[in-house]
This record gives C-alpha cells, sequence and structure tokens, in this order.
C-alpha cells in the first residue's frame, strides 16, 4: 500500500474511542471504589467484633475464678454497669514452713497443676492459705515481695526462681499448704473524656487509698441500644433467677452465673445496626 492509499482516523472516529475508553474507565473506577468501600465496611466490622470479643474473653477470664461463697463478689458492689471482685492473681503451695512469710513458685507445673502468677505480686495484695486441720482459709496483707532462687521443698525439683511474701503478723504457714494470691480490682462500663462508653478496670491502690482511675480493656460501647438493650452485667442465682442489681446492689451469695452484654455503635458507611454480644459465666463455688 503506497503513502498516498493510507488514510488517517476522522474526528468522528476519536471521539468515540475517547469515549468508549473513557466508558470502560469509569465502569473500572466504579468496580474498584464499590470494591474498596466492601473491603472497609468489612474491616470495620471485624475491629466492632474483636472489641466486643476483647472485653467478653478478658472478663471471662477473670470471673472463671471468682466464687460468691468465698467473698470473691464484693457485698453491695455487684451492680449492672460495674462489679468489685477479689481477683485471683496467683496460686500455688508454701514450698516450706515459715513464720510471718510463704514462699512459692512463681511458675508452678509440678504435679498437673497449673499454679504460678498471672501478675507481678505487690504490697497490698491478700494472701490466703488454708491449714490442714481448719476448715477456714487464713488472709493476710501481703507487706513485702521479694524473689529468691531455691528450690521448693514441697514440690521437688532443681532451684528455681520463688516468691517471698511477709506479712506483718507471726501466723505460721506450713509446708505445701494451698495458697491463692488475690487483689480488689473494679469491673465497669464507664463513660470516657470523649462521650464514649468504655470497658475498664480500676485496682486497689495502698497509696491512694482508693481505686485507681479505670484502665480502658475494649470499646467503644453503646450504653442502651434501640429496643432496650443494654450493654453490662446480670446475675442470676443456681435455678436461673435474674436477681435485681439496682439499689443497693444485689445479695452477693446467691449469684451463680454472671451474664455479660456488649452492644457496639453501627460501622460508619454500613447499613447494618448495632452489634450485639454476650456471655453467661459460671462462677466457682469455693477458694
Amino acid at each position: 500500500m503506497s503513502l498516498a492509499s493510507r488514510r488517517g482516523a476522522t474526528l468522528a472516529e476519536l471521539l468515540v474511542a475517547i469515549t468508549l475508553a473513557a466508558i470502560v474507565l469509569g465502569v473500572a473506577s466504579t468496580t474498584v471504589l464499590r470494591q474498596r468501600r466492601s473491603a472497609d465496611s468489612q474491616l470495620a466490622g471485624e475491629r466492632v467484633e474483636s472489641q466486643a470479643r476483647a472485653a467478653l474473653d478478658e472478663l471471662q477470664a477473670v470471673l472463671a475464678d471468682v466464687s460468691p461463697a468465698a467473698g470473691d463478689l464484693a457485698s453491695g458492689e455487684a451492680r449492672d454497669t460495674a462489679m468489685q471482685i477479689r481477683a485471683v492473681v496467683g496460686s500455688g503451695v508454701a514450698c516450706d514452713s515459715g513464720v510471718g512469710q510463704v514462699t512459692f513458685a512463681a511458675d508452678d507445673t509440678t504435679d498437673n497443676r497449673a499454679g504460678g502468677v498471672a501478675v507481678a505480686p505487690r504490697v497490698g495484695d491478700t494472701l490466703w492459705w488454708h491449714p490442714p486441720d481448719s476448715a477456714q482459709w487464713i488472709a493476710r496483707r501481703v507487706a513485702v515481695v521479694s524473689t529468691v532462687a531455691a528450690s521448693c521443698t514441697a514440690t521437688g525439683g532443681n532451684p528455681q526462681p520463688l516468691l517471698r511474701l511477709a506479712f506483718a503478723t507471726l501466723d505460721s504457714v506450713p509446708s505445701g499448704a494451698p495458697l491463692r494470691l488475690t487483689r480488689q480490682a473494679r469491673y465497669s462500663f464507664y463513660r470516657g473524656g470523649d462521650g464514649s462508653w468504655q470497658l475498664g478496670v480500676s485496682e486497689w491502690s495502698d497509696v491512694l487509698h482508693a481505686f485507681a482511675p479505670p484502665q480502658p480493656v475494649a470499646g467503644p460501647f453503646v450504653l442502651v441500644a434501640s429496643g432496650g438493650v443494654r450493654t453490662g452485667f446480670r446475675y442470676f442465682d443456681a435455678a436461673a433467677n435474674a436477681l435485681p442489681a439496682a439499689g443497693q446492689g444485689i445479695d452477693v451469695t446467691k449469684v451463680a452465673r454472671i451474664r455479660v452484654t456488649v452492644v457496639e455503635p453501627p460501622v460508619v458507611g454500613s447499613s447494618a445496626g448495632t452489634y450485639r454480644d454476650s456471655v453467661d459465666i459460671a462462677l466457682g463455688h469455693g477458694p
């Protein structure tokens, strides 16, 4: 074909080509934006669920060791948005006999026990031990916390880090006595400075002689959702009867099960409403 016979595109053809290209690009952009919105909505939904699960997992782990019969649920402090408990932070057996002090393994996995400490003990915690000739646990406030490398006589084995807790009285703790280490804690759904509701935990402070300000665990939550569903705690007795948590609180000795419910606000840009999740936790019957 000669140069003279070649023909370039006309203006009409160029306009058609540009229009078709614009349509293709527009469709592609719309698809990408739709996919991005869907991914963002899914990610936001997963974040909402993860906050709910974080709150429920935390409370389930803590309340599983709580025994109302042993006094672990504070009288008058079990309410619909808050509860004060005696949280177990450690357990084990006394490595040897001691007067005014006790020594036990910081990580005790002997004889298939799951003992040890979950968090570092501190002054102001309460040490409990169960003498073999008594039906009651004895409790003393921890005054001194120290560590020592030695063998645990009660369980045998090689030298290991042991915790030594001293108290002000001269009580004798026999070797092999079961031990519990507890700390007063308050879990509450509280309103933060930004107006949102959070799950927080406050621990007793010997310095302040009061509970420290709550530290956030998970959130934000909706206190009361449409339809009357509430974020908070509900208490049930052994016969599955709901116990009222208003006024002066409930008779904590009757609590056998606690239901924790969390309601989260709708995901921005999603057609879904509030997200709700809950868990029922059966409490222990003794130390």
